[in-house]
């Protein structure tokens, strides 16, 4: 029961946490879109180093066709002022809709991947910066011979972004996009991107 409680209410904060970060409005006369080489250099400074916390993310409920909300520990690291790096993440986290249980499978044995992605600081207070995730392309044994998994993110888009949320606390918004390729082929016919949100605190 405890650990159902706990789901429920991380759940819960993951639902209030993406609201607040994507309510986040770069076109306010406040907000700094260009901020000088000085202040992105003080807002770098204030957020570089090694992250640790959890990815939230949708995927199929089991035995059911409604998606609920699920999260796993990740880590991230931010060692330069251009690029920021999601280590070990899940590859269930990016899979958790795909309707072929057997290609699910071969995808989720890969176990967890490194995801790069570019950065661009706009604004200093709170300090927030743009989050541009690299497409993937992962190598597949699947019904007997290899294939690649392709899967992609929204680049230059406002609602992937990361925020200071606190001392030492970093919320991530990044939208995968709905299309998922194995190959050439489509492998995934969800109607909308899908938000993955980390919520991290600095180590």
């Amino acid at each position: 029961m405890k650990k159902k409680n706990n789901k429920i209410i991380l759940a819960a904060f993951a639902g209030i946490a993406m609201l607040g970060i994507t309510s986040c409005d770069l076109d306010n006369k406040d907000n700094n879109n260009s901020l000088t080489p000085a202040e992105v250099k003080i807002a770098y400074e204030s957020v570089k180093g090694d992250y640790t916390g959890l990815v939230f993310f949708n995927k199929i409920k089991e035995n059911s066709p409604t998606i609920e909300k699920d999260s796993v520990l990740v880590s991230a690291t931010i060692n330069t002022d251009s690029t920021l790096i999601i280590k070990n993440l899940p590859i269930k986290t990016l899979t958790g809709q795909l309707v072929n249980k057997e290609l699910k499978k071969a995808i989720d044995d890969l176990g967890a991947t490194d995801l790069k992605c570019y950065i661009g600081f706009v604004r200093k207070d709170p300090v927030t910066m743009l989050v541009n995730p690299l497409p993937l392309s992962l190598n597949i044994n699947y019904n007997g011979k290899s294939q690649i998994f392709k899967t992609g993110f929204l680049f230059n888009n406002r609602s992937s972004l990361a925020q200071v949320a606190g001392k030492d606390e970093l919320i991530i918004q990044i939208i995968q996009a709905a299309s998922m390729y194995l190959d050439d082929h489509l492998i995934t016919n969800r109607a909308s991107n899908t938000p993955l949100l980390f919520k991290l605190k600095r180590q």
